[in-house]
């Protein structure tokens, strides 16, 4: 039974994705110069964990029976909780012509990312959280409960476009770790004498335990494509298509890898017992072959958590005091939902922007955002937050451009 909370521990490890949250600003004059940028992302979201709960995973603490009760009260039959973070640098070179191209720059880019992301049941929080009380004499439905978490960093070389800013890298992938389960079928039965336990899983749960920093090889792309159109009154807008992580990365060294397809039953054994006698990721063959469980050793190919994103851009370099923007973004992922935006910028002043922003989808439901953004002529510091008012998660972002 460890392993059942093994999913939802493993969700503490949180650590690194890329430049995406609201809003995006677009500059139109044609660059000739150097850029420097640094972003942070903390997104931590889902439909039904507390942002209390959330936060004691990230920096501990007592979590409280009135915590869980609250969480408890909010979850469905399946749900979402996810976190994207990241720390990213890009240095763009405007002022060199790549090819003999007068148009052409480079980019440099490179960082650290992790996505994490869990489906699951209620039945599975409320284990998580409460133990075995609320389940005897019923059975404890886990199935459908998927996890997977992906830490990895990159560095990257591409060719940007000086009049456009549209650009193109690849990047080299260096794994650093990998978990995941997939809990297709789970159900646990335990009688009122607390005697028997009664299992039926199918599923399969990989770790990659090597000490070792690089784990994995792999390859991705970013794009980021800028297109200008018309408004209804014939003033320019601006668009962008970004992809960002669209590769794969492969596993040199080779993960434990468990996995079953078994109805067992116990008699003489409680929930406690089985967790304190041994575990199915534990060494103990014995333990495996009763559970029905086979372990082998071998490598894997994931694909990247890639995000896809289509928007409407702000344009620093407009007179008008207030801009709209809104876009679509999604995640190839079996856990994230499509994610649409829309926002309104307003300039109060030439070197400053502030707005506000609403989403739907992603890993949880409604969002309310707001943003912060100070521009001078070679330098842009912004903060944003896409998750200020959700009782299920919190977002953060901290961006500092310089030119020089």
């Amino acid at each position: 039974m460890k392993s059942i909370i093994l999913v939802i521990v493993l969700l503490i490890q949180l650590n690194a994705f890329g430049q995406h949250f609201l809003p995006i600003q677009h500059d139109t004059t044609k660059a000739n110069h150097q850029e420097f940028s640094l972003t942070g992302i903390a997104d931590i979201s889902g439909t039904s964990i507390g942002t209390d709960i959330a936060s004691k995973f990230l920096i501990g603490g007592e979590i409280t029976n009135e915590m869980k009760d609250k969480s408890l009260a909010r979850h469905g039959k399946i749900n979402r909780f996810g976190a994207d973070l990241n720390a990213e640098f890009e240095y763009r070179n405007y002022k060199v012509n790549l090819f003999k191209k007068e148009n052409l720059g480079f980019i440099i880019k490179g960082g650290i990312y992790s996505f994490n992301q869990l489906l699951y049941s209620k039945d599975l929080f409320q284990f998580a959280m409460y133990g075995n009380q609320a389940f005897v004499g019923n059975t404890a439905n886990f199935s459908g409960s998927k996890f997977q978490s992906l830490t990895y960093h990159k560095i990257g070389f591409g060719i940007v476009d000086k009049t456009t800013k549209s650009s193109i890298s690849l990047n080299f992938i260096g794994l650093n770790s990998s978990t995941s389960a997939n809990l297709n079928t789970l159900e646990i039965y335990q009688n009122t004498d607390l005697d028997t336990l009664q299992l039926t899983y199918n599923g399969d749960l990989s770790l990659n335990n090597n000490r070792t920093f690089i784990k994995g090889l792999g390859f991705g792309i970013d794009f980021d494509y800028r297109i200008k159109g018309n408004s209804f009154k014939g003033n320019p807008v601006y668009f962008q298509v970004i992809g960002r992580n669209l590769g794969m990365v492969f596993s040199t060294s080779k993960n434990d890898y468990y996995s079953s397809n078994s109805q067992v039953q116990f008699t003489g054994f409680s929930y406690n017992d089985i967790a304190n006698g041994g575990s199915i990721i534990d060494d103990n063959l014995a333990i495996l072959d009763s559970l029905g469980v086979k372990k082998e050793a071998k490598n894997q190919l994931y694909l990247l958590p890639s995000l896809l994103q289509i928007s409407k851009l702000v344009d620093l370099n407009s007179n008008k005091k207030i801009q709209e923007f809104y876009g679509a973004r999604m995640y190839l992922s079996k856990v994230s939902i499509p994610l649409v935006f829309a926002g309104l910028n307003y300039k109060p002043i030439s070197f400053l922007n502030i707005g506000a922003s609403v989403s739907y989808g992603g890993f949880s439901k409604f969002k309310g955002g707001a943003y912060l953004s100070f521009n001078q002529k070679k330098l842009n510091i912004g903060v944003v937050s896409e998750n200020l008012f959700s009782k299920t998660g919190v977002s953060y972002l901290i961006r500092l451009q310089c030119a020089f």
